[in-house]
């Protein structure tokens, strides 16, 4: 019987991603404004809300697509999801690296992102894992 872990890790990055989104949907003003962003009613707030409210929640729902249908649907989920968090924290790093000292939740958000690259790393290693033994 194959590991259930990839899927359960799967979810879990689904989760985030919809928690994400549906906050920013919410409340996109108080997401931005400890780092140090005003948002202006209007356009701009309608933008927000549509790249991190929309968007998340689309990767979200694709997430657990793939987490339910399994298979190679699986591994592309687990990729996607891999391949998102590494570029938000490595982005995150280079921006922390060209424009100097940051807010504190910068750096916090660079840990969760890093840590969720490499919690959906170890559901890439384990799902490969079991790939090859059977």
């Amino acid at each position: 019987m194959a590991s259930r872990y990839p899927s359960v890790v799967l979810s879990i990055c689904a989760l985030v991603f919809i928690g994400i989104g549906i906050v920013f949907t919410v409340m996109p003003q108080e997401m931005f404004a400890p780092l140090g962003l005003a948002v202006p009613q209007g356009a701009p707030l309608t933008e927000l809300r549509a790249v991190y409210g929309g968007l998340e929640v689309a990767i979200a729902v694709f997430l657990l697509f793939c987490a339910r249908r399994g298979g190679v649907a699986l591994e592309l989920g687990l990729l996607l999801c891999f391949l998102s968090f590494s570029a938000l924290a490595a982005y995150r790093g280079i921006g922390m690296g060209i424009d100097g000292p940051q807010v504190s939740m910068m750096s916090a958000l660079l840990v969760s992102e890093a840590a969720g690259a490499m919690f959906a790393l170890s559901g890439l290693l384990v799902r490969a894992r079991g790939s090859s033994n059977g």
